[in-house]
């Protein structure tokens, strides 16, 4: 197969504010669901975080995806790798036996939905080894925040509220890696 150069135009910082809301929306849904499972009842703080990977994978993966899907050929691969992202939290903080909260527990999601989604972007561009530092140093950060305003406002408003900051924080970083990326050259297919 012949070597394909595709261009697209430098995505500049509407990329980056599509991305930042988009993993707002995504964040807020999943904390919101991990929060209704705690509050509805004792549940084993292993399979909430099963539960949290299953649907963070999905939510940013269809979010995110919204995004990408006019700037990379093969976009529908990144909801497969966050999917896949998220299972590995999943199983991680299954083997873990529950929740590693703070900056360790971000990094701990950033580096398994980071893995993921660069499989999909180190094909097409050089460089992408930086969105997989990009993501983990955004959630390590990003949950911390997340964290800190959930438990100033508290309640079921704390989980939605800590969702935002923790999607926003993760958006900004992520984002703003992403589009780096993508206004650099592609990589060759």
């Amino acid at each position: 197969m012949t070597a394909m150069k595709l261009q697209y135009a430098l995505p500049g910082w509407r990329l980056w504010l599509q991305w930042v809301l988009a993993s707002a929306v995504a964040c807020a849904v999943a904390l919101t669901v991990t929060g209704a499972m705690i509050r509805a009842g004792s549940l084993n703080a292993a399979v909430v975080v099963a539960v949290f990977g299953a649907v963070i994978g999905i939510t940013l993966g269809i979010a995110q995806w919204l995004v990408l899907r006019r700037r990379i050929p093969q976009a529908y691969m990144w909801v497969l790798a966050s999917v896949a992202g998220g299972a590995v939290l999943a199983a991680s903080g299954f083997a873990m036996g529950g929740a590693v909260g703070g900056p360790l527990g971000g990094a701990v999601i950033g580096a398994a939905l980071g893995t993921m989604q660069w499989l999909v972007l180190q094909r097409r561009f050089s460089g992408a080894y930086l969105y997989l530092a990009a993501s983990i140093i955004g959630f390590a950060l990003a949950l911390s925040v997340g964290e800190a305003v959930g438990f100033s406002v508290g309640g079921a408003g704390g989980w939605l509220a800590g969702g935002i900051m923790f999607g926003i924080v993760a958006g900004t970083i992520t984002g703003a890696a992403l589009a780096w990326l993508l206004g650099r050259p592609i990589a060759e297919l």
